[in-house]
């Protein structure tokens, strides 16, 4: 082999080294900082629309916990465990993008509960801690021309666990339909809004 060639192969091997030197950056960025994410689902309209790409803050939690108002992303029934198990859900997260597919799992909704809060709903009026709640985000259906609350029997939020809902309460299936969520599902805040640009900027 000649030194030309040498030099070729070489140069080709640092190139692929750095290559996966900046994929392992990239994933750690992604799999423990911060994430970008797709709203895939109608159930937070108006607030969020299908389509929309959003930063995922995975570091919000880590001191504070979730607070009433915020928009959090979460895996159903599949707890986020570590940096290895954050690792395994960025892989696989790739995989299915690759094959033009996303989790099913990941819902995108709004904290309404948290720890030692009770929650009510009569005839589409939500009750927090007894008090009727002012919400400006949540979506009048057009055609019902209220907030479609529904009914829910009084419900007590546990240490650990979230009660959440969509802003589009007449398309969105959430705590009133499979119960309060587990604090250890949750992935993260979403916190800004990077496409469409006519909508850039942060999330309320």
């Amino acid at each position: 082999m000649t030194d030309k060639s040498k030099s070729i192969l070489r140069e080709i091997s640092e190139w692929f080294i750095l290559i996966i030197i900046a994929f392992f950056i990239a994933s750690i960025i992604q799999s423990e900082l911060f994430a970008l994410t797709e709203v895939n689902m109608q159930s937070m309209m108006e607030t969020l629309e299908p389509g929309d790409k959003l930063i995922m803050n995975k570091l919000a939690y880590n001191f504070d916990e979730p607070e009433r108002g915020d928009i959090i992303i979460f895996l159903r029934d599949e707890s986020v465990n570590g940096v290895l198990g954050r690792a395994s859900i960025y892989i696989s997260d790739i995989a299915k993008k690759l094959n033009k597919d996303f989790r099913r799992n990941r819902l995108i909704k709004r904290v309404i509960g948290i720890p030692g809060d009770t929650i009510e709903i009569v005839d589409n009026i939500l009750y927090v801690n007894g008090v009727e709640q002012n919400e400006p985000y949540a979506r009048i259906d057009p055609y019902e021309k209220i907030v479609l609350n529904r009914n829910l029997p009084k419900v007590t939020v546990q240490d650990g666990e979230l009660f959440v809902m969509g802003d589009n309460r007449g398309q969105s299936a959430d705590s009133r339909d499979f119960g309060v969520i587990r604090r250890s599902w949750v992935e993260g805040k979403a916190i800004f809004r990077v496409m469409p640009l006519s909508k850039f900027g942060k999330i309320n």
